[in-house]
């Protein structure tokens, strides 16, 4: 491709030189460069391009893009008010901006976002339609599977992962879309059709300045959608959303448990352990009942985000019915571990204070004897929602183990130290065993018939990291071999 080609529609000056000049690939990381690549400079919060401009030239690069006036002896360097939007339009330009040939259902919010791609996903390919997922646990479409290294990816990762798609014929995406994609400019340059709020409660405040800098980051998806949002106006941030689109002549719609004026309603007719039954209305009109296999309020809330943009896309009532009653469930989404035993163990990926409360409450809801709750929190992330998370572990537990989630290069001590102050003050009784798998292998040691035991944090992921070191660890697995091996 042409380098004028390339930086169509950037604002980038291009010499008339260097126009006809052939550019074989897009790179940010100089480290992966090439010969003929076009290189941009992106400022990171670990690192900065622009100190690696020259090893990027010295690799072969054609062109330097750069916000900074730099001076590359035999490159020529050209200026970008902002990196990482040129990263979004080049990387777009590149691969012929293929979400034009696409649909796009964008998915964003605190909690739901996962269990709402898989939802739409099996809705769409029990239509018979294809569907690609890019997400929390992995990216995949057609017959192939990414491993997830972040819920919504780079810009040029995202767009080549959309050109692959096109090859493969695919013909929808649902993605997740993160806070830091859409104040990055990650998610700039795709062209949504649909998108979803799910809620918002508080999260990643090591990134975001306080809540209303995270919901401010949140709603640019919305902007960025095409056709319709939908949005939960049972949530107060999701209400402030949804009146302003309103009021901006967006088109919108609503999704409620609460408010029966909402665009689409749903009346819970049942709910267990087993799951739920709800009786849909659209506009006030009643269209039938839906069964949903996993159990909790939370499941139903994105059973109803599924719904509403799958019939406000144009799918009939009964494929969207057909597609949900379909789905068993979501890897790591109170995912049932099953054993030989009996044993009730539920593992969830809960790691904000509202998730893990959501996920604790539902199991109150038809637990026997006590609940058990093991969690922890990551380190080298956001402090504050740890005494929180203790709090919320304290107030719905019978007994807590506090150990390791993903402690990364920061102390335990410290961590467990944070959870504490909120545990504390709810009169739980807690232990702390650092080691996840002496604290999985103690809370099965202790348990009885009737029990509920909870494990939380890490949901559907296989590793954990401690120090820079990453190892595999499975807390679906761990929990199977332990109760299967278990002597009383």
């Amino acid at each position: 491709m042409y380098l004028k080609q390339i930086l169509h529609g950037t604002g980038i000056a291009c010499p008339g030189e260097l126009e006809n000049t052939e550019i074989t690939d897009v790179a940010y990381d100089s480290r992966k460069v090439e010969r003929g690549n076009i290189f941009i400079c992106v400022r990171g919060y670990n690192t900065d391009g622009h100190l690696f401009a020259l090893d990027a030239a010295a690799k072969g690069a054609a062109v330097v893009v750069s916000e900074d006036a730099l001076e590359i002896e035999g490159v020529p360097v050209l200026r970008a008010e902002d990196g990482r939007l040129a990263l979004s339009r080049v990387s777009a330009n590149f691969f012929m901006d293929p979400t034009r040939d696409l649909k796009i259902i964008g998915v964003t919010g605190t909690n739901g976002k996962t269990t709402i791609t898989y939802m739409i996903r099996s809705v769409l390919e029990a239509a018979g339609e294809s569907c690609g997922v890019l997400g929390t646990i992995a990216y995949q479409f057609g017959g192939k599977l990414y491993e997830s290294v972040n819920t919504t990816p780079e810009s040029y990762e995202l767009q080549r992962l959309f050109a692959e798609m096109r090859a493969e014929g695919v013909k929808n995406c649902v993605m997740e879309v993160s806070s830091h994609s859409l104040e990055l400019s990650r998610a700039r340059d795709i062209h949504f059709d649909y998108s979803i709020f799910t809620n918002l409660t508080p999260d990643h405040m090591d990134f975001h300045r306080d809540l209303d800098d995270y919901y401010n980051s949140k709603k640019k998806l919305f902007y960025l959608t095409e056709k319709t949002s939908t949005i939960n106006i049972d949530d107060s941030y999701g209400k402030m959303l949804y009146t302003e689109l309103k009021a901006a002549g967006k088109p919108v719609i609503s999704y409620s448990l609460k408010t029966r004026s909402a665009d689409y309603y749903g009346e819970i007719i049942s709910s267990t352990d087993k799951g739920s039954e709800l009786l849909l209305s659209v506009n006030g009109a009643e269209h039938g009942k839906i069964k949903i296999k996993t159990p909790g309020i939370f499941t139903i809330y994105n059973a109803l985000a599924t719904i509403s943009i799958c019939m406000a896309s144009g799918m009939d009532f009964n494929k969207v019915k057909k597609g949900l009653e379909a789905l068993k469930g979501v890897p790591g989404r109170f995912e049932l571990v099953e054993n030989s035993k009996d044993m009730i163990v539920i593992v969830d990926y809960a790691h904000t204070p509202d998730a893990l409360e959501k996920v604790l409450k539902t199991a109150l809801s038809f637990k026997r004897g006590r609940l058990i709750c093991v969690f922890g929190c990551g380190g080298d992330r956001d402090r504050k929602k740890r005494p929180l998370m203790g709090k919320a572990a304290g107030e719905y537990s019978d007994y807590c183990i506090i150990t390791s989630d993903n402690p990364r290069t920061e102390d335990q001590a410290g961590i467990t130290a944070d959870i504490e102050a909120g545990i504390y003050e709810t009169g739980c009784i807690y232990e702390i065993i650092e080691n996840r798998y002496e604290a999985i292998k103690k809370a099965i040691s202790i348990y009885r018939k009737g029990d509920i035991l909870i494990i939380a944090g890490k949901g559907h992921e296989d590793y954990q990291i401690i120090g820079t070191v990453k190892s595999h660890f499975d807390d679906r697995e761990t929990a199977r071999e332990i109760i299967e091996g278990w002597q009383e």
